[in-house]
């Protein structure tokens, strides 16, 4: 049965996917990725929350899918010790696109969460997907964990129930799978252990929400991500918790939607005659692969 999330949401959902298309090539290296393998990732089949592992393009290895974060730490695959979550409103061939970039630079598989639509998402969707970071999109990211914990207050009421029944079935998606919901079981899985993260735009957010609640519970007794643990983040500048120590931040030049969602006054890069988007054949584009070459190294 789905959840109140995803009754709210999934007459939305055509449009939006769609949409995020358009913008996979906007704002990711979409050439990075091969005509199969981008015929082979479905935009309505990888759902919000979903895992795929990406391998360097040299490798020549498929595209591994995963519909949950606990069938993808229960298969540990390929060692996967990178990790990257996409934003401005992109589709699994953006997180795919990423991934295969941060594949390329290091020559390792690399993990990307598929993000999604809550209900406490369709506002800022109506508006095309643009974010604004800080204090309103964290309590918007409280919003959504409070619907999915509470979902089930919903389903004991017999209208609710009739609207569960009658909501579309995205296939072999449970209700309570987020791409936030995910990106914690990630972090938290102790079979997993990464070196890095990065993220880009609206996915700079879930990292640092995600992190922030790592740094609470851990707050008396120490994590291994806080000094094992390198951060990307890209186009975006991030408030992330103190107690991690390898930051990487970076924004193009001449970004200014990137500067409006930042908090300019912490420690980043500059990016010359950069904007916000990563596809290589577009002018003024962050080459990612040449970025993290020259200034993040992996032990």
């Amino acid at each position: 049965m789905n959840d109140i999330n995803t009754t709210l949401t999934a007459p939305a959902l055509p449009g939006i996917k769609k949409r995020n298309e358009i913008f996979d090539f906007l704002f990711y290296d979409i050439g990075s990725l091969s005509a199969e393998e981008k015929k082979n990732l479905s935009p309505m089949e990888n759902h919000e929350g979903s895992i795929i592992v990406v391998s360097p393009k040299a490798a020549n290895k498929e595209i591994l899918e995963f519909a949950t974060a606990a069938e993808f730490i229960k298969a540990a695959p390929r060692d996967v010790k990178a990790l990257v979550v996409a934003g401005v409103g992109s589709s699994v061939i953006g997180t795919a696109s990423l991934a295969r970039n941060v594949a390329n630079t290091y020559n390792i598989a690399v993990a990307g969460i598929v993000s999604g639509y809550g209900a406490a998402d369709l506002i800022s969707e109506a508006l095309g997907g643009w974010f604004f970071y800080g204090a309103a999109d964290k309590h918007r990211l409280k919003m959504r964990e409070s619907m999915e914990d509470f979902g089930s207050m919903f389903t004991a009421n017999p209208f609710f129930q009739s609207m569960l029944q009658a909501a579309p079935q995205a296939t072999g998606h449970d209700g309570k799978n987020t791409d936030i919901g995910a990106l914690n079981e990630i972090l938290a899985a102790k079979s997993i252990d990464l070196s890095l993260i990065v993220g880009h735009s609206k996915g700079n957010l879930l990292i640092d929400y995600a992190l922030e609640k790592l740094a609470k519970k851990f707050a008396d007794t120490g994590h291994r991500y806080y000094d094992a643990l390198r951060i990307v983040s890209l186009g975006a500048v991030t408030n992330f918790p103190p107690q991690f120590t390898n930051v990487y931040q970076f924004l193009g030049g001449i970004d200014w939607f990137g500067g409006l969602n930042s908090r300019l006054g912490l420690e980043h890069t500059k990016v010359p005659s950069a904007w916000h988007h990563l596809n290589t054949e577009l002018p003024y584009h962050i080459s990612i692969e040449s970025l993290l070459k020259e200034n993040v190294a992996l032990s």
